[in-house]
């Protein structure tokens, strides 16, 4: 029954290997259904090194999935407050409780049928539905395997992809740092070429500056000096004016005198 029941539970998880706590919530409970009793942590864990061997829960989750069993069935009906007795227990003293009760109840069940289990297992190691659990898990394990190696090829082919395309990537990177090297040349080349024009350029501006400055005073004494030939000549004017007002004023008198 219990193989029956693993098989169901390994194939309702197969899609999530690497979660064990709903695993190990089934697997308890499967335990239970097919054995009626509740077992420690190692126990459980022993037996899922038998029926499945790919799951490898942390001991709290077998613990605390174990505890919320143990919740479940007392609310489903209460545990006998009494303890019951074997050649594991103690006799119960005045501080025990029922917790502790229950808890070493489970560990006399959990040794007999262990025993138990040793001892069917000796008695018939190749039992029909053993056999057929094993070879129906094997057949799954098989299956996730080809299913992984093929998920593997398939990543391994992305990867190699992948790493082409990094190379080539990697590749064109480098031609561009060239490029970019090249015209960072350039560029500190021009700026240079800029940099000596443009103290040629200040140099010539101030030549040409000096250059009208200097033509502005020319031009300013060439027209001081036309000022000057303009104020000489109209005093030349005046004096030729005066000098002939005398030769007309003598020439008339010299005219009156021959008259008389």
């Amino acid at each position: 029954m219990l193989v029956r029941q693993l098989d169901a539970i390994i194939a309702k998880h197969a899609g999530e290997p690497g979660r064990h706590r709903a695993f190990v919530h089934d697997f308890i409970r499967a335990v239970h259904h097919a054995t009626g009793q509740l077992y420690s942590a190692a126990s459980y864990r022993k037996l899922l090194q038998a029926y499945a061997p790919g799951r490898t829960p942390a001991t709290a989750t077998i613990e605390s999935e174990k505890h919320l069993l143990v919740a479940e069935l007392k609310r489903r009906s209460p545990a006998p407050a009494s303890a019951v007795e074997g050649p594991w227990l103690a006799p119960p003293g005045p501080t025990r409780d029922a917790g502790q009760d229950l808890a070493l109840q489970q560990i006399v069940t959990l040794q007999h049928h262990v025993i138990t289990l040793v001892k069917q297992l000796a008695q018939a190691p190749a039992a029909p539905d053993l056999a057929s659990g094993l070879r129906a898990h094997n057949g799954y394990l098989r299956e996730r395997l080809a299913s992984t190696e093929t998920a593997l090829a398939a990543a391994q082919t992305a990867a190699a992809a992948m790493a082409a395309q990094c190379q080539e990537m990697a590749g064109l990177a480098a031609e561009r740092a060239r490029q970019v090297d090249a015209l960072q040349g350039m560029l500190a080349t021009h700026t240079a070429a800029l940099s000596v024009l443009s103290t040629e350029l200040t140099g010539a501006q101030r030549f040409m500056m000096m250059q009208v400055d200097g033509v502005r005073g020319e031009t300013r004494a060439v027209r001081e000096l036309c000022e000057q030939l303009k104020a000489q000549l109209k005093e030349k004017e005046a004096q030729v004016d005066m000098y002939r007002q005398m030769v007309l004023s003598r020439g008339a008198g010299a005219g009156g005198n021959g008259l008389r």
